[in-house]
């Protein structure tokens, strides 16, 4: 269950788990104990499962830091792709002209 900086990653299931304990009357400090697991964590659960409908994902998580690039155009895509492809053609001519000088 660890993860990155000794951070806990736990299971959906594992979440349904005890929100469900919860709903049937178990306080968060009893779970929290007998899980060792902060209460605070427990309860941040319960908050994003009352929001959401469901347990909040694994990877649930906002990120933070710049924006992903955004997806190229299908023009911009094309043009890309036709300039590897020279690329690729003028490599391919290179390779096969120092083949035919080792002949």
């Amino acid at each position: 269950m660890a993860g990155k900086k000794g951070m806990a990653w736990y299971t959906i299931e594992f979440r349904e788990k005890l929100l469900t304990e919860h709903e049937q009357g178990v306080p968060f400090s009893m779970l929290s104990k007998q899980y060792n697991i902060n209460e605070r964590v427990i309860k941040r659960w319960s908050k994003w499962k009352r929001e959401n409908g469901i347990p909040k994902q694994v990877t649930g998580r906002v990120r933070k830091g710049r924006p992903r690039a955004k997806p190229e155009t299908l023009e911009e895509e094309v043009k890309r792709l036709r300039m590897e492809n020279e690329v690729l053609k003028k490599f391919h001519e290179l390779l096969m002209e120092e083949e035919t000088k080792r002949k």
